[in-house]
């Protein structure tokens, strides 16, 4: 569930158009506030009538009616993975699914995913900082509690796919008990952006209120440990060992390179973007940020990119495998339109910003940890178990 908002005061009928204090499921489920939107769904907190103490405010899923219909051709198997966690003894800092049903809107049929209530995104956060970075210990936490509910999602089989910072959402701590909850809403009314026009019927366009949580970019280490995220959103996830429903995946800056190359698919993907994402939240900007030239495009930045910063050629083994080899390569592995290479260490990219806090010592760790998600063949790339073992996590504190 993503937390942002309309562009502009215009309704895509393909969405579910909720309206306040309107019912879904036969009246259990009473709509009081957006919380986001994404693209292929929109979010909603509602109240349900039925729910025991301490889970009568939840967030409500609303998919596409696209969307819903990927879920009936299998090609979207959010769903199905969704109650495999809930089926789990134990989960931790993964989404737990309380209700699903369809709901019926003007256009065509909606499936509606009931979870738990979630605050803002960590990128959200990362962004208020000035520096767009992170405290070292903050990033530890997250990166921590990240690579956990990845290690639970792997053990099912399950690849995510499009990890970042984004789909990582706090607790909602800040309210966590109803009567809390029900001030805060009573205290802070809902927003509109307008109305529109539909099939004859006013609909008022409501503006996203994400509920807040307590915490700032430079909340104490103290506080930092009360701090609990989730891995949300599995609308693109994917069966591992299976054939995927998708060509790509995940944000373009984030994308292994087995995704780029089409080579190969696995849990490694999910490993490759928790490196750049521990670069991100302890630096402040994007590990890749690959940019198209006169002679190349970003795809060829984005693969020099990764040899210079990890010192890395791409094993031949992989080329193999790749269906793209000959868009990017010469017979020699080397690449057609980036020939030369500026190489700079990950240690040296880390200290090059200068961000208050990190220190050498820790960007040592931080580093030795980002080059074992960096492995380019995805066999020799750490495992999320394997990465609660290293040293740059070893101080996290873990709820």
């Amino acid at each position: 569930m993503a937390d942002s908002t309309f562009p502009s005061p215009v309704f895509d009928p393909d969405y579910y158009p909720a309206r306040l204090n309107a019912t879904l499921h036969s009246g259990r489920y009473e709509i009081l506030r957006k919380l986001g939107e994404g693209v292929s769904s929109s979010s909603w907190l509602v109240h349900d009538k039925q729910g025991e103490p301490g889970y009568q405010y939840l967030a409500a899923k609303i998919l596409t009616i696209d969307a819903t219909e990927r879920h009936a051709t299998g090609q979207c198997r959010e769903l199905e993975f969704l109650k495999e966690i809930a089926a789990r003894k134990e989960t931790d800092y993964l989404p737990l699914l309380r209700d699903d049903f369809f709901e019926q809107g003007p256009n065509g049929k909606h499936l509606c995913l009931v979870q738990d209530l979630h605050s803002t995104s960590v990128s959200a956060l990362r962004r208020s900082s000035p520096h767009k970075a992170l405290p070292v210990y903050m990033a530890r936490n997250l990166i921590s509690m990240l690579v956990e509910a990845l290690a639970q999602l792997h053990e099912m089989r399950i690849v995510h796919t499009d990890v970042k910072l984004d789909n990582l959402l706090f607790g909602n701590s800040l309210y966590s008990s109803d009567d809390a909850l029900a001030r805060y809403l009573q205290s802070t009314p809902p927003e509109f952006e307008g109305e529109v026009d539909l099939d004859g019927q006013q609909y008022p366009l409501v503006k996203a209120q994400p509920i807040p949580h307590a915490y700032t970019w430079n909340t104490s280490a103290f506080e930092a440990e009360t701090m609990i995220t989730y891995l949300v959103d599995l609308g693109h996830a994917q069966r591992a060992g299976e054939q995927p429903t998708a060509d790509c995946f995940g944000a373009p800056a984030l994308r292994a390179p087995e995704t780029i190359l089409c080579s190969d698919f696995g849990p490694g993907v999910d490993i490759w973007a928790v490196g750049c994402l521990t670069f991100e939240l302890l630096v402040g900007r994007w590990l890749f940020h690959p940019e198209a030239g006169e002679d190349w495009s970003e795809e060829d930045d984005h693969l020099a990119k990764m040899m210079e910063l990890t010192g890395q050629r791409f094993p031949e083994s992989m080329l193999q495998r790749a269906q793209r080899r000959e868009e990017f390569f010469d017979d020699a592995g080397n690449l057609q339109r980036i020939p030369e290479l500026i190489p700079v260490s990950i240690e040296e990219a880390m200290a090059n910003y200068k961000v208050p806090g990190l220190v050498e010592d820790e960007i040592k760790k931080a580093a030795e940890f980002i080059r074992a998600c960096l492995r380019f063949d995805y066999k020799e790339r750490a495992t999320a178990k394997e990465l609660k073992s290293y040293a740059f996590l070893a101080d996290a504190f873990r709820c």
